[in-house]
């Protein structure tokens, strides 16, 4: 690929000028628009006695989330496992939540794809 060029005016020797093409300058960055990059200290070099606190408090907050996942998880595969114990298929319910989850326009789309793509192959 070519790279694009620019007319540029230079001398040519004898008090006059020409013009020449010449490779363009390569663009400029997308922030160059005078706009600064704002500094952020470094919290544990600012004060590193309560930086380290709050990061401990963070990873904490985050592990205690991380244990209310893993308990809802487990929640749910109880909920599935019952409903199969009183003879309802899993997988079907699985569809259900996640049809209930589209947006009524967007679920009438996907039925009637889905109805078009069964007649067009012959199931029925």
């Amino acid at each position: 690929m070519n790279a694009p060029l620019r007319m540029a005016t230079v001398s040519d020797g004898m008090g006059g000028i020409r013009h020449v093409l010449r490779p363009a300058p390569p663009p400029a960055p997308a922030n160059s628009r005078g706009k600064k990059k704002r500094h952020v200290p470094d919290p544990i070099k600012a004060n590193p006695e309560s930086a380290a606190q709050q990061l401990r408090l963070f990873i904490e907050r985050l592990e205690r989330m991380d244990e209310e996942i893993r308990g809802m998880q487990d929640d749910r595969k109880d909920v599935l496992n019952e409903a199969k114990a009183n003879g309802y298929d899993t997988k079907t319910i699985g569809t259900i939540l996640k049809l209930r989850q589209l947006d009524p326009n967007n679920r009438m789309e996907a039925e009637a794809l889905l109805e078009t793509y069964k007649a067009s192959l012959g199931i029925e």
